[in-house]
């Protein structure tokens, strides 16, 4: 690459950084995928994105009654809804339930899609990746590939480079930092990719720009001539 070309770590610096939602689908204290979302928080906001992380079980949203709805629509749920539409995308951590979501998710997720405005205005376009860890091998895997169908049903584009990690008691120290360098790679490896495609939806009208950039850059790995057409 021609020396007057910036890298695309400094390129991104003069861009409009993307505004992503953190959600746990745990309240429980001590949860696994908490600290991992957490970790996920940090990496995001070293690599310039605004990271709003809300706290599902702080909201006190009652479970979704359509009654309860025609009586008073709650706040929380309004302000939920509003967050939602005004980011960039979303990073979602849950422990697998049954090979799904948890009722606390899947809970506000239906407040979200109530109320005024379009019923999947929280969700259409909006970038995604879903993160997990359990105790067993599989990390919530089957819990992300039903998720990752609920969310394109609403609209959302689901990044595909999604995160389960398997043994969550061995995965953390004490201050609830990632110490499995594999597991820090994975979802680095998620939340760079995330990073990605969410500078370029926060930043259309420079896309040209970052496409060319992109197609200049060499890719870990690569041998031989590529051409790119």
């Amino acid at each position: 690459m021609s020396a007057m070309v910036p890298t695309l770590r400094e390129f991104a610096k003069s861009l409009r950084p993307p505004k992503l939602l953190l959600l746990c689908g745990s309240a429980r204290t001590g949860s696994f995928n908490q600290k991992l979302l957490d970790a996920a928080g940090r990496v995001l906001t070293a690599e310039g994105a605004e990271c709003e992380a809300i706290n599902l079980g702080a909201l006190g949203l009652p479970l979704f009654d359509e009654g309860l709805e025609e009586e008073e629509f709650p706040a929380a749920a309004t302000d939920l809804k509003a967050s939602m539409v005004a980011a960039t995308g979303m990073v979602i951590a849950c422990p697998e339930y049954n090979g799904s979501i948890t009722p606390l998710l899947l809970n506000a997720i239906t407040w979200a899609t109530r109320g005024e405005g379009h019923m999947y205005s929280g969700f259409q376009g909006k970038l995604v990746t879903i993160i997990s860890t359990s105790p067993g091998s599989l990390g919530g895997l089957r819990m992300q590939r039903s998720f990752q169908l609920m969310l394109q049903d609403m609209g959302s584009v689901v990044i595909p480079s999604n995160c389960s990690l398997g043994g969550c008691h061995k995965l953390f120290d004490e201050a609830g930092n990632l110490q499995d360098e594999r597991a820090k790679s994975k979802l680095e490896g998620a939340c760079g990719q995330l990073l990605h495609f969410a500078r370029f939806e926060a930043n259309r009208d420079k896309d040209d720009c970052i496409v060319k950039l992109i197609k200049e850059q060499k890719l870990d790995g690569e041998y031989g001539a590529v051409v790119v057409e």
